[in-house]
């Protein structure tokens, strides 16, 4: 039994457009292409946000490889989504057994959602470093008046996705050290190795736990409160790439909120 390589979280750097946009730009853009994927009306005009989300893969430099990984980490939630749709009652012309062809047509929506959303989050943790993405939510909720709460939001994320790859290594490590001392996760029944994954989940969450308090205790010894004012170390500066990248995301976005009236009578 060997545990996935997570992505989301690891921040990979390489020397990329989409590394030089701002976290901001990003951030704005990553939410307007995920609402362009959400709401797209045919199976058909998902080949415009794909086609997004596949050119910043290219342009980030970082390798499918390391995407591929990341959907191998996350492939039990993607087919329980999908399969969960398949056996869902809905009207329609039956295909086999109970299953319709409107339950077929919601499992391709789904699948296909899942994976854009899963593959554009990679992209935007390989290519943003925690720090800035806290810097950016934190940005982006002063200009509502809310900087202490964006602030800690960002904060409370930054941590999150930390820890992400860090419990996935702590977890590879200690799955390691249970089997150099006799435990067997790959016979017996589906239930027996479900009680077996025990013996990691219990010293998994002491760990989390421990670092966790490591981490308030670090945090506290060096006064950290949140309050303003607070002293950069780098200060993030808007260019006029990001506008237009801001603009392409939005551009995206209104295609596929009117593309159903744009080409209706065409498809």
């Amino acid at each position: 039994m060997r545990l996935p390589t997570v992505l989301i979280g690891r921040y990979v750097p390489a020397n990329s457009i989409v590394h030089k946009i701002d976290p901001r730009a990003k951030l704005l853009g990553m939410i307007l292409l995920i609402t362009s994927i959400l709401i797209v009306p045919s199976l058909v005009f998902y080949i415009v946000p794909g086609a997004v989300v596949l050119l910043l893969i290219l342009l980030s430099k970082t390798g499918f490889r390391i995407y591929l990984a990341g959907l191998k980490s996350l492939w039990f939630l993607i087919i329980f989504a999908v399969v969960v749709q398949f056996l869902s009652p809905q009207d329609g012309r039956k295909i086999i057994w109970f299953i319709t062809d409107k339950a077929i047509l919601s499992a391709v929506y789904i699948l296909l959602r899942l994976l854009l959303i899963i593959l554009l989050a990679e992209n935007f943790s390989a290519t943003t470093p925690p720090l800035m993405t806290a810097r950016a939510i934190e940005s982006l909720f002063s200009l509502l008046g809310a900087r202490k709460l964006g602030h800690e939001i960002g904060m409370v994320m930054t941590i999150a996705m930390r820890f992400v790859p860090i419990l996935a290594l702590e977890a590879d490590r200690i799955l390691k050290a249970q089997i150099s001392r006799g435990a067997n996760f790959e016979r017996g029944r589906f239930i027996d190795r479900l009680k077996a994954l025990i013996v990691i989940i219990v010293p998994l969450l002491a760990s989390a736990l421990r670092k966790a308090e490591e981490l308030a205790t670090a945090m506290e010894a060096r006064l950290y409160t949140g309050e303003p004012p607070r002293v950069k170390y780098r200060d993030i500066e808007w260019k006029a790439a990001d506008t237009l990248y801001v603009l392409f995301t939005l551009c995206v976005l209104l295609f596929v909120l009117f593309s159903q009236n744009l080409f209706n009578g065409v498809l």
